[in-house]
């Protein structure tokens, strides 16, 4: 049976076969290097052969190209493997092989997310934010598909809804926040940047919900959930400055002094008619016109 840090290699080894098609046996020994731990190719020929007949992965070798990728253009199969270790790891339990995760996967569902890609960059990040070294890498916009060159100052490195990402200043002193998943030949710069304390910029972030920063006053949001609703609010708050202001049998009034954003009204739109905002004005409106655009969808 595959031992936790065995596990942690294949998911390396998985990360790197995802991003680079037809992966060497040399390129996976560099990766591994990076992240200090020196396998040689004969090891991780057998952690290969290990993961195609313990557990079941599509993993082929192509002698033309001399490397090694995965078949399957879904790849759910492989995320579902990944989060059967990380359930391995986080319980204490013995993966042990196909039939067993066979087995496993009758008692337990994962939600599917890609929240292991670009992990491998943490490393490097980190690195570049405690020497204060300047960051370059290729990005693909979620939006356009288009990919740009960056060259940034990293200052914080943020997680939200399994996804990591990195927050760096701009030339102009600007904030961008960039996921690792879409991060691509990054290097870590020799030039470094002046000091600068990332209080303000961690304060910043602790003011919002997820990622939209914006330089917009803080603001008081009341909002009036259902009795059922509230229980869920107050198991899985919304923001660290959430309290209860009033409760009585037919609703609940919560409190979160914040930045009102993207992700906020996100957050309130998913509970539908079971809450109601009920200040600051801009915030109401706002919601009320994505209620009657969505309802407008059903005129039609």
């Amino acid at each position: 049976m595959a031992t936790h840090a065995t596990l942690h290699i294949y998911a390396l080894i998985i990360d790197k076969m995802r991003r680079q098609k037809n992966t060497s046996l040399k390129d996976l020994v560099e990766f591994l290097e990076t992240h200090d731990l020196a396998k040689s190719e004969r090891t991780i020929s057998r952690y290969i052969e290990q993961m195609r007949h313990e557990f079941g992965l599509d993993i082929k070798y192509d002698n033309g190209e001399k490397g090694y990728s995965f078949q399957h253009s879904d790849e759910r199969e492989v995320d579902v493997f990944l989060n059967f270790m990380q359930l391995a790891q986080s319980a204490g339990i013995e993966l042990g092989g196909i039939k067993n995760r066979q087995a496993l996967s009758q008692l337990v569902q994962f939600d599917y997310n890609q929240r292991l890609r670009g992990i491998e960059h943490l490393k490097d990040l980190l690195f570049a934010i405690q020497n204060r070294r300047y960051l370059k890498f290729n990005h693909v916009n979620f939006h356009t598909e288009k990919t740009s060159a960056y060259w940034i100052k990293p200052i914080l490195l943020k997680q939200y809804l399994y996804r990591w990402y990195v927050i760096g200043a701009m030339d102009d002193d600007s904030y961008r926040t960039f996921g690792f998943d879409r991060l691509t030949d990054l290097e870590v710069d020799i030039k470094t940047f002046a000091a600068k304390n990332n209080k303000e910029v961690r304060k910043n972030f602790e003011q919002i919900i997820g990622l939209n920063y914006s330089n917009h006053k803080m603001q008081t949001v009341r909002l009036q959930l259902t009795p059922l609703q509230s229980k869920y609010l107050i198991t899985a708050p919304l923001h660290a400055s959430q309290y209860v202001e009033l409760e009585t049998s037919k609703s609940v009034v919560f409190v979160l002094n914040l930045i009102p954003n993207y992700e906020l009204i996100q957050k309130i739109l998913m509970m539908g008619n079971q809450v109601k905002v009920l200040a600051p004005t801009s915030l109401r409106n706002e919601v009320k016109n994505h209620l009657k655009s969505a309802l407008d969808l059903y005129k039609k």
